[in-house]
């Protein structure tokens, strides 16, 4: 009983809406039973609408008188319930009660265990310790780099035909920017040769029309290593030709990377 008590006081707001509404809904069905009595015209129309205006208003009060009985229960008879009852209810009924705090109990030292006279307590042996070998470093060989050939001093005896830059006996690579000058009297032209290591017989580069003086004589381009392999020294030609075809030379020993 005390659960169905209870379970009433939780629900009483949605159970006083339902009787609100049942009222309400009779309450409108008797009404309308009302108006069709006092239009019917035959006598037998008007008891039925009289029958169901008198059940709706019986069924509307019983709508009221049923929530009247719930709040009268949860306003007088449920707070007179005592603590054990109500609080077995509420669990009955679904509810989470709340926790009780518990003393965290004490934990009670333990005796001390005295060894007795005459007892030798076992000892644990110490692990032993295992030494790891000790690796040898290994001597880290350099190799020894391969001296380069001495190259021939250059041969630029006039001063009006200088290579000054790649310097010589200079490791190049690439495309190898020449400086330098090309100036002679009734100049015609010059060019560029190279004789590979080994040979005697200058191969022709590149000829210039324009004479040039302390600058850009041109480029050598040797990043093709199947033409240029790397090595030396390569004898760089500088050649300045006259109108009548006489020659002024500089040559410089270059080596390739």
């Amino acid at each position: 009983m005390n659960v169905v008590l209870q379970w009433l006081t939780q629900r009483a707001l949605l159970l006083y809406l339902v009787c609100l509404l049942g009222a309400v809904g009779y309450a409108a069905t008797a009404l309308a039973a009302r108006r069709k009595r006092e239009i019917a015209q035959f006598s037998l129309e008007k008891e039925i609408a009289q029958q169901q205006g008198r059940r709706a208003w019986a069924v509307a009060g019983l709508f009221l008188a049923l929530g009247g009985v719930i709040f009268l229960t949860g306003r007088y008879i449920v707070p007179t319930l005592p603590a054990s009852e109500t609080e077995t209810a509420t669990l009955e009924a679904g509810l989470t009660p709340q926790p009780t705090t518990t003393a965290t109990p004490t934990i009670t030292p333990s005796p001390t265990i005295t060894v007795e006279v005459g007892i030798t307590p076992e000892t644990t042996p110490s692990p032993m310790l295992v030494e790891s070998p000790t690796e040898t470093p290994t001597p880290t060989v350099t190799p020894t780099p391969t001296p380069l050939p001495t190259a021939e001093p250059p041969s630029c005896p006039s001063p009006d035909v200088q290579i000054i830059a790649p310097a010589a006996a200079a490791t190049v690579s690439g495309i190898v920017e020449v400086r330098g000058t090309a100036k002679i009297n009734s100049f015609g032209y010059y060019k560029f040769e190279v004789q590979f290591p080994g040979s005697d017989m200058p191969n022709f580069i590149q000829q210039f029309d324009t004479p040039v003086e302390n600058g850009i004589l041109g480029y050598w381009d040797i990043s093709n290593q199947e033409i240029y392999p790397p090595g030396g020294p390569y004898r760089f030609r500088l050649v300045a030709v006259d109108v009548y075809g006489n020659t002024t030379n500089c040559i410089i020993p270059l080596y390739i990377r």
